[in-house]
This record gives structure tokens, C-alpha cells and sequence, in this order.
């Protein structure tokens, strides 16, 4: 449920902190569970306790590879004339530079070398951010196939080819089942097994305690501790937006007609009826 689940990331984002510090690359996790649940939430909750800051990228909206994995950029080996630079590159005065930056090198003295290479350049969400995160792979397999090939070394390795995460970041996945109920890709083997999997379950009571710190209304909150057999009968996400939606309203007996519209028009007649 949702509080095992924050207990298991928070337990395997120190496991990973212990790896790091002994040069192991840290796991990937993913969580998997019907649409609606919370598993987003739960994610964002543990960054926020933990003061990570948690860069989310929905893989099913991203249309450009580049977006997601950074785009080709071609580099250029040059040389120092100056033997005591300290812009170095592992110890030697020969560095590979950003074909963008070539006349800035050779204003410095920089001189090309006959080695050139294609690279690539960090994406936008990881460029310049600090130490510290979690990297938040949203509706991982929703994602066109061409990401999800693109991911496994990110997710087995956290780099891509020419560039890597910054230390204590975290990779964790969002999935819904490949039961037949959602439009989602089958993993193989391969890329299952560059992540730890769980599966994320409602719970009524977990719910419930979220509800109660997010302010919603108690008569909406204590009816679903009441009928907790309902709650099989519609989406969380869909249920919380009904609920959110009438809280505004002070006396539910006198607004009958207005509760049960909005209840057929999201969580259906049934619910609404019950409610």
C-alpha cells in the first residue's frame, strides 16, 4: 500500500546512497499498479521529505528522443599550449570541445588535434542541476519503443553515452499492469531486469489518512471508511476529483440533484447513488 511503499523507496534510496559512496552504480525501481492510485503522489511525497527535488518526464508525451536522452553534438580534441592549465581533462591539457565552442578554445589558445567525435549533450531537465534527485520515468511503458530502448542503459547505468547523473540521483519508474486493461508495451526480459519491480495496491485506510492531510471534506472521507466495497467500483483518481468537486457545497440534503450529476458525469450513477 501507499505507506509500504514510501517505507520501501525511502529504505532503497539509502541503499543507494551506501552503493555510490563504494563507486556501485545505485538500483532502479519500478512501481507498478492500476491507473489512479497514487503512485505518482507517493513518489513526489518521498522527494519532498527527503529534499529531493524530483524531475518528472512523461514518457508518453515525449515525441523527440533528443528531449529525453539529449541530442548528437559533434566534439573536437584540442590542446593547451599552456602546460600548467587547469582546465584539464583526466590530467592532460587536451580536451574535447562542444563544436559551439570552438572559437571560445581557440581565443584560449586551444589548438585543434586531427580527432573529432559525435557525442551527445545532456537533455534539458538534468543540465545543470545539483547533486540530489529522483529522476521520475512517468507511464514508462505507455512510452514509444524507440524510449524504451533508449532508457535501459539510463535505467541499468544512469548515463548515456556520453554523459551520466549527477551523484544521488535516483531512478524510479511508474507502470500500469499489462493485464489487457491498459494500451501498454510488453517488457522482455532485458529490460525487466535492470529494475526492481513492486506492485502497488489501494488501500482504504492509507486513503483515507492522505484525504485527512490534504484537507478534504470529512462526510466524503468517513463515507468511503463506511463502504469501502465502493471504492471497487471506480478509479481513486476519478473518486478524490468527485469529491473535491462538491466539497464546496455545505448542505449535501438540499443539493441531491447537483451531487448526483456531477456523481454521474465522473464516478458513475451507482457510486453516485450510494453516496
Amino acid at each position: 500500500n501507499a505507506k509500504e511503499l514510501k517505507t520501501y523507496l525511502v529504505e532503497t534510496i539509502e541503499s543507494n546512497r551506501f552503493l555510490q559512496e563504494r563507486g556501485i552504480v545505485p538500483q532502479a525501481v519500478g512501481v507498478e499498479g492500476p491507473s489512479g492510485i497514487g503512485k505518482t503522489s507517493v513518489i513526489l511525497e518521498v522527494g519532498k521529505e527527503l529534499g529531493l527535488p524530483v524531475v518528472k518526464v512523461n514518457l508518453a508525451t515525449v515525441e523527440e528522443l533528443g528531449d529525453l536522452v539529449g541530442f548528437p553534438i559533434r566534439q573536437f580534441e584540442m590542446c593547451s599550449p599552456n602546460p600548467t592549465s587547469d582546465i584539464t581533462d583526466e590530467g592532460s591539457t587536451c580536451i574535447w570541445v562542444d563544436e559551439q565552442a570552438i572559437n571560445e578554445y581557440s581565443k584560449m589558445g586551444y589548438t585543434f588535434t586531427s580527432k573529432k567525435r559525435m557525442s551527445y549533450c545532456p537533455p534539458e531537465w538534468i543540465a545543470d542541476v545539483p547533486e540530489g534527485g529522483i529522476l521520475l520515468l512517468d507511464d514508462y511503458t505507455r512510452a514509444d519503443l524507440r524510449f524504451l530502448q533508449a532508457t535501459m542503459e539510463l535505467i541499468d547505468r544512469q548515463e548515456y553515452i556520453s554523459w551520466k547523473l549527477p551523484k544521488d540521483w535516483h531512478i524510479i519508474l511508474s507502470t500500469n499492469p499489462d493485464n489487457g486493461d491498459y494500451h501498454v508495451n510488453t517488457l522482455d526480459e532485458a529490460q525487466k531486469g535492470r529494475f526492481f519491480n513492486v506492485e502497488m495496491k489501494f488501500d482504504v485506510d492509507c486513503w483515507a489518512e492522505w484525504a485527512e492531510r490534504s484537507g478534504m471534506d470529512s462526510r466524503c472521507i468517513n463515507f468511503v471508511l463506511m463502504n469501502p466495497e465502493m471504492v471497487q467500483k471506480v478509479q481513486p483518481r476519478v473518486m478524490t476529483r468527485f469529491f473535491n468537486k462538491i466539497s464546496y457545497i455545505k448542505d449535501f440534503q438540499s443539493s441531491l440533484g447537483k451531487i448526483e450529476r456531477d456523481g454521474e458525469s465522473s464516478v458513475g450513477l451507482e457510486f453516485a447513488t450510494a453516496f
